[in-house]
């Protein structure tokens, strides 16, 4: 999913377009929470996760993210 797509669903789905967000993947979380989801995108679940969705495969990516 494009970042312009990103967008668009979180203008759809009634987010301010002018919040600003640290990271893709934090905005995508918000998404999860507004559609009354687990915020689980890029968590640690994404190792047993089954569930198929918009965005499993971005989230089952490997990729190397610092923890703080």
């Amino acid at each position: 999913m494009t970042f312009e797509q990103l967008q668009q669903l979180a203008f759809d789905i009634g987010l301010d377009p002018a919040t600003h967000y640290t990271s893709q993947t934090q905005r995508i979380r918000t998404i999860q929470l507004q559609r009354g989801l687990e915020p689980c995108f890029v968590t640690e679940k994404r190792y047993t996760c089954s569930e198929i969705c918009e965005w499993s495969k971005e989230c089952r990516k490997l990729r190397a993210q610092w923890k703080l």
